[in-house]
């Protein structure tokens, strides 16, 4: 009954997240990020130390199972992340060819100086 009373709760919670999508903590992707690092820790837990568990190794090695709940946390926080990042770099298809280096030759060949154009933007 405790590893299923977890993981009814932990349900429960991922639909309130998922079902409030307007809530606070969807405004800003770390705040999603440790939402799903909090969640594979609090499965972890149950799933290897629950006494009902049916891979609760973490009862007679503590110290392996405290090991595999820090590594799955670990691993859905930078999975979470790499997911969002590849998103991002979709979304707004960042170009790498532009720098600034490129930006201050383009100003130089079209006969503009730099140091004029920081005086302007000083004063």
């Amino acid at each position: 009954p405790v590893f299923c009373s977890c993981l009814v709760s932990l349900l429960y919670t991922l639909y309130l997240f998922l079902a409030n999508e307007e809530h606070g903590v969807h405004h800003a992707q770390e705040f999603e990020n440790r939402f799903w690092t909090i969640f594979a820790v609090l499965f972890s837990t149950a799933l290897f130390f629950a006494k009902d568990s049916p891979i609760a190794f973490g009862r007679w090695s503590p110290s392996l199972g405290f090991l595999c709940v820090v590594l799955a946390g670990y691993g859905v926080h930078i999975w979470d992340r790499h997911v969002h990042r590849i998103y991002m770099s979709r979304q707004l298809s960042l170009r790498r060819n532009t720098t600034a280096m490129s930006s201050l030759t383009r100003l130089n060949d079209l006969g503009i100086r730099v140091e004029d154009q920081l005086m302007n933007i000083n004063s």
